[in-house]
C-alpha cells in the first residue's frame, strides 16, 4: 500500500543491560454475561456497567477500577468459547465420625471466579418434625470472608448462589450435616479463545477512543500470550503505541509455591514480550459491585493503578505503591496468597508479583516487571510507558512534515542544513516538553540524517534517543558503633 506515513523503528539493546497517559483510558478486555461483543464502549459509573454487561470478570474489573481509582474505563466484551467450571466439592465436618460418603453436587455454569462457601448454622436434628425447613446456613462467594444473613434451605435441599449461575444440591448429604460443617469449592470464569481475544483486541486497535493500557481478563496460556503480544506489536507497527497488563492463572487449591512456579515456567520460560507485563499469584480485593472480598489476579489492582499514575512512576516505590485495600494474608496475618518476600522465585521468572516489607503494613508491588528478556532495555513498566510517550510525541511532530515542501542543497541534493536544523529543533522541543518538564526521562535527543537521497527515495531518516530515569533496586550502607573517646585520643 502506498500511503505517506511516519515509521518509528524501536531499538532494543542500547543500554547494555546484563542478565541476573495522561487522559488515556484503561481498556478492559474480557467476558461477561451480557453486552455487545467486540465493541469498545467507555463507562464512568458502576451501575451503568452492570446494566449493560450483567456479571462476570469484565464487570467486576471495571467496577473495581472505577470505584477504587475514580476514572472511566473502556470495555470490550469478548466471546467465551471456554465455559466456566467448578472444582470438586469438599466438606469440612465438625463432628467426629460423621458420615463422609454422601457428597453434594453442583449444577449450572459459573460466570466468574468464585470461592463458594456454605456453613451450616442449624442442622435441624433437634427441631420438631413439623418445623420446615430443617437446615439453616450462611453462604458466601468469597470463601467466607463476607457472609450472608442466616438462610433457610429449600425443602428440596437445593440452593442457588445468587448471581453466580451455580446451584448446590445436597441430596442425601443433607441428612449427614452437623452444625458448623462447611461445604466449599471454587469456580473458574468463562474465557475467550486466542482467536476471540485477537478479535477483541483488533476492535480495540481500531477505536478512536484514546487508551494507553489494556488489562486482559482471563488467564494466559502460551497460545494466548503469543496472540496478545502479536496484537500489541501489530498496533505499534500501525502507530498505536500501547501496552498490556495480563495475568497467568491463579494457584490451584492445594498447589504449593514451588509446584506453581514450575507449572508457569513450563508455559512461559521460552516466551517474552516488550509490550507488557504478566502478573502471577493472587490477592484479595474488595468488589466494586457488592463489597465482597474476592480473590483476584494481581493485575486487577496493578493495571488501574498504573493507568492513573504518571508514566515514569515505579509502583515498587513504597512511598507511592502501597496497595490500599489489597490483602495477601488471612485473618491471622499468615500469608495465604503469593508473597515474594516469603516464597521468592516468581520475579526471577519475570512475573509481576506482590510482596510485603518488614515493619511496613500493607502490600506492595515487588517490581513492575515487563515480560521481556533479561537483557532487554525494557525491564519495567515505566520503561515501556515512557518510550511510548516519546514515540507518540515524535510521530505527531513528524506527521506535520510529511508531504511538506523541503528545500534540498542544489549541489548535493541532500536536505538543506537549515531545514534539517529546524526539524531537529522542533522535534527536540516536543520531546523536552513531554519528557523533561516533569522529569520522565534524564535526557532526550533527535538527530536527522544529512545524507538521504530525498529526491529519489522521498524518505528522511531520523534518530531518537531517550536517556531513562534510574530506579535503584539495591542500596547498601555500612553501620557500626563509634566511640567518641577513641576518636578524641587519636587527635
Amino acid at each position: 500500500m502506498t500511503q505517506p506515513s511516519v515509521t518509528m523503528n524501536e531499538l532494543d539493546g542500547a543500554l547494555g543491560v546484563l542478565p541476573a497517559s495522561e487522559g488515556a483510558l484503561l481498556a478492559l478486555v474480557g467476558t461477561s454475561t451480557a453486552g455487545p461483543l467486540n465493541t469498545p464502549v467507555a463507562y464512568a459509573r458502576v451501575r451503568d456497567v452492570v446494566a449493560s454487561f450483567g456479571a462476570g470478570p469484565l464487570v467486576e474489573a471495571a467496577a473495581y477500577a472505577i470505584t477504587k481509582f475514580g476514572r472511566p474505563v473502556l470495555l470490550v466484551r469478548t466471546g467465551n468459547t471456554t465455559a466456566g467450571f467448578c472444582s470438586p466439592v469438599s466438606i469440612n465436618r465438625t463432628a467426629e465420625g460423621a458420615p463422609s460418603t454422601a457428597m453434594p453436587s453442583v449444577s449450572g455454569v459459573p460466570n466468574d471466579d468464585y470461592e463458594f462457601f456454605l456453613q451450616v448454622i442449624d442442622d435441624g436434628k433437634n427441631d420438631p418434625p413439623e418445623d420446615s425447613p430443617p437446615v439453616t446456613f450462611t453462604w458466601s462467594l468469597d470463601g467466607g470472608r463476607t457472609l450472608s444473613a442466616v438462610t433457610a434451605l429449600s425443602g428440596e435441599g437445593t440452593f442457588e448462589f445468587p448471581g453466580s449461575g451455580v446451584t448446590l444440591s445436597l441430596g442425601e448429604t443433607m441428612e449427614t450435616l452437623s452444625a458448623g460443617d462447611v461445604i466449599s469449592w471454587r469456580s473458574t470464569a468463562p474465557k475467550w479463545s486466542p482467536g476471540e481475544l485477537t478479535t477483541a483486541l483488533t476492535a480495540l486497535r481500531d477505536t478512536t477512543t484514546l487508551w494507553e493500557i489494556v488489562h486482559v481478563l482471563g488467564a494466559l496460556d502460551g497460545a494466548a500470550f503469543d496472540a496478545l503480544s502479536s496484537s500489541l506489536s501489530g498496533m505499534a507497527a500501525r502507530g498505536k503505541d500501547r501496552m498490556f497488563i495480563a495475568h497467568a492463572r491463579m494457584p490451584d487449591i492445594g498447589e504449593g509455591p514451588a509446584e506453581y512456579k514450575t507449572a508457569l515456567d513450563n508455559v512461559f520460560s521460552s516466551r517474552a514480550s516488550l509490550w507488557g507485563a504478566v502478573c502471577a499469584g493472587s490477592a484479595k480485593v474488595i468488589s466494586g459491585v457488592n463489597g465482597r472480598q474476592y480473590r483476584r489476579p494481581v493485575s486487577w489492582h496493578v493495571a488501574p493503578h498504573h493507568a492513573v499514575s504518571s508514566e515514569e512512576v515505579n509502583l515498587a516505590n513504597v512511598k507511592v505503591g502501597r496497595l490500599e485495600g489489597v490483602s495477601i494474608v488471612d485473618r491471622n496475618g499468615n500469608t495465604d496468597d503469593h508473597n515474594e518476600s516469603v516464597n521468592p522465585g516468581l520475579d526471577d521468572s519475570r512475573f509481576l508479583v506482590l510482596r510485603t516489607w518488614e515493619g511496613r503494613p500493607g502490600v506492595y508491588v515487588n517490581r513492575p516487571r515487563l515480560f521481556s528478556t533479561v537483557t532487554s532495555d525494557y525491564q519495567l513498566i515505566p520503561h515501556r510507558r515512557v518510550i511510548n510517550v516519546a514515540k507518540r510525541v515524535v510521530r505527531s511532530f513528524l506527521e506535520e512534515r510529511v508531504n511538506e515542501e523541503i528545500l534540498v542543497d542544489r549541489k548535493t541534493g541532500f536536505i538543506l542544513e537549515s531545514e534539517a536544523l529546524e526539524i531537529e529543533a522542533g522535534a527536540t522541543a516536543a520531546l523536552r516538553s513531554a519528557l523533561l518538564a516533569k522529569p520522565k526521562a534524564s535526557g532526550v535527543r533527535f538527530t536527522l540524517s544529512r545524507t538521504d537521497n530525498l529526491l529519489a527515495t522521498k524518505t528522511l531518516n531520523g534518530d531518537v534517543r531517550v536517556v531513562p530515569l534510574a530506579y535503584p533496586e539495591f542500596i547498601r550502607a555500612d553501620i557500626g558503633f563509634d566511640n567518641p573517646a577513641i576518636a578524641a585520643r587519636a587527635v
